[in-house]
């Protein structure tokens, strides 16, 4: 059963409500430390592997063939069975996130095509690796975008309320959320659907830009996760 995504009233009293705040609190942390996982993730990997004198790598799925091979397997584990974990606000939250995590553990099923003179079976599996990886980035920016809101979407809304709702563009559905919030959440959004857009008019452009675009959208995504989580840093 999900914590609920609203802390209780200072003043609750009782082992129930005790108990049910420290839940809330858990559920809270975990999000720090999955924005956390985003945002250090690929500066591991770079400088673990150039530390380790293996230089870099074209894209962060390459580091799958490279010592660093074990953190970046387990961290989109870490990253995929939390966010087939988590439930969210309704319904669509838990659809989103369910996809989001069957698609980033399909990430590290499925190994990204090798550089060198690579069989056809894995020229497949590469291309399966890259869809899952634009499927599980696109969720993660709905995800985001979808922060702005703090309720559940009311029941009985026309489609395009319901939408403004869902994505938290009524003063309602963002009652109580900062601006500079709101902010953060939409930009992170942006950045990771406009960066799964160039994925594939770039990945033969530059050397090193898809691992660009790749940093760029598990940082921002990590941003987003722990702008979320951050009341458990204050209190609030």
């Amino acid at each position: 059963m999900a914590a609920s995504e609203s802390a209780p009233p200072d003043d609750a009293a009782g082992p129930e409500q005790a108990a049910s705040h420290e839940m809330v609190m858990s559920y809270l942390l975990m999000r720090v430390f999955v924005g956390v996982i985003g945002i250090v993730l690929p500066w591991l990997l770079i400088v673990g592997n150039w530390a380790v004198g293996h230089g870099f790598q074209p894209s962060m799925s390459g580091y799958y063939y490279t010592p660093m091979r074990n953190f970046f397997v387990g961290a989109l584990w870490a990253l995929g069975i939390f966010l087939v974990a988590y439930n969210g606000y309704d319904r669509a939250d838990r659809v989103i996130t369910n996809i989001a995590g069957a698609a980033t553990i399909g990430v590290s099923l499925l190994p990204t095509t090798p550089a060198d003179n690579p069989a056809l079976h894995q020229v497949v599996i590469g291309d399966l690796h890259l869809t899952c990886a634009c499927i599980a980035f696109v969720m993660l920016a709905v995800m985001a975008l979808r922060f702005a809101k703090r309720e559940p979407t009311p029941p009985g809304l026309r489609f395009w309320p319901r939408v403004g709702y869902a994505f938290g563009f009524t003063s309602a559905a963002c009652a109580g959320t900062p601006k500079w919030e709101i902010f953060v959440y939409r930009f992170s959004g942006i950045v990771i659907l406009g960066c799964v857009l160039l994925i594939y008019p770039l990945s033969n452009v530059a050397t090193y830009s898809l691992l660009t675009l790749e940093t760029t959208m598990l940082v921002f995504f990590g941003l987003s996760w722990f702008v979320k989580g951050r009341r458990i840093l204050t209190g609030g």
